[in-house]
């Protein structure tokens, strides 16, 4: 059920980057969309929880637990730079390298538990991690970018594209903890919250909010917050109480695949053979992580120490 809920997660928000891109070139705003998303998530999961107030059972107990005040800051402040910087990185990069950047995340997962936490992945988790992130560059067209001397390296675009792949890493690291805490949709609620008073900020510093005063762009707008932003945040976190940080990083290179078959349904695209190869690398390793399931008692040992 994790990697189904992780899996879902990633293609739902492959929708939504394909979704999106649409709105864009109708005139939307990308920081924009990402404000609203961000800022309909926060109200509809509060109004849910108020609802619901009167639930004092988790699973079967009155409490997960909590997680310190940091840790939740943290946890949304990566959710807004991931996506602030990602797109950032788009206008100074070609996509092809910005996208690769980005999905090194699921390596600085891997790193991360191996120095912080002494977890020795397998053979299979590695194979799986670097088939994943070669077959992202593919599905990129990576090769192609090099061969025809496109490779437009900006310094500032790079450093932005590495820190959205720490975002990202950062956003399923302590997403982990979170919503071990509170549960998915406590800690999702907790994260957008965060996230919404720095897409305040940010946009009490752009002016005028000329997309969100549109009203041809809202049913498009609520169908991204809805379909593509607190649904697969909710799967995505309640996924990670039951697989590691480090498969769900691997599961996640599951969206550009899915960007990728979109655009080709969609928008008429085309696919190439780098990306047909990108692609079938892709699945052999979401196919190969999971295999690596370890007992019970391996999982509740890891739940403990985190909780």
């Amino acid at each position: 059920m994790g990697y189904l809920a992780v899996s879902s997660a990633a293609i739902l928000w492959a929708i939504g980057g394909t979704y999106a891109s649409e709105l864009i070139d109708r005139g939307a705003s990308f920081v924009e969309l990402t404000e609203a998303r961000a800022w309909i998530t926060a109200l509809a999961l509060a109004v849910v929880s108020f609802l619901r107030r009167g639930e004092t059972r988790v699973n079967g107990s009155t409490t997960r637990g909590t997680a310190p005040l940091w840790l939740v800051v943290l946890f949304g402040c990566s959710i807004a730079t991931a996506n602030l910087t990602y797109y950032a990185s788009l206008s100074r990069l070609p996509v092809a390298i910005a996208i690769t950047v980005q999905y090194t995340a699921p390596g600085l997962v891997v790193v991360w538990l191996v120095l912080n936490r002494r977890e020795r992945p397998s053979r299979r988790v590695w194979g799986a991690l670097i088939a994943a992130i070669v077959g992202v560059a593919l599905l990129a067209e990576l090769p192609i970018l090099i061969s025809e001397g496109n490779l437009r390296l900006d310094a500032i675009g790079l450093l932005v594209a590495g820190i959205s792949a720490f975002a990202f890493a950062t956003y399923i690291l302590s997403g982990e903890r979170v919503g071990h805490a509170f549960g998915a949709r406590g800690s999702v609620l907790r994260g957008f919250l965060v996230s919404s008073v720095i897409w305040i900020i940010v946009q009490a510093v752009r002016g005028r909010p000329d997309t969100l005063l549109d009203t041809s762009f809202l049913p498009g707008v609520v169908f991204l917050a809805v379909a593509t932003t607190i649904a697969p945040f909710l799967l995505f976190v309640w996924g990670l109480e039951y697989i590691r940080p480090s498969e769900a990083g691997i599961v996640s290179t599951l969206e550009p695949l899915a960007a990728a078959l979109f655009a080709f349904i969609w928008l008429d695209q085309s696919l190439s053979g780098w990306q047909l190869a990108g692609a079938a690398l892709v699945l052999a390793g979401i196919t190969v992580v999971q295999t690596e399931r370890p007992g019970s008692k391996d999982v509740l040992a890891e739940r403990a120490a985190i909780e």
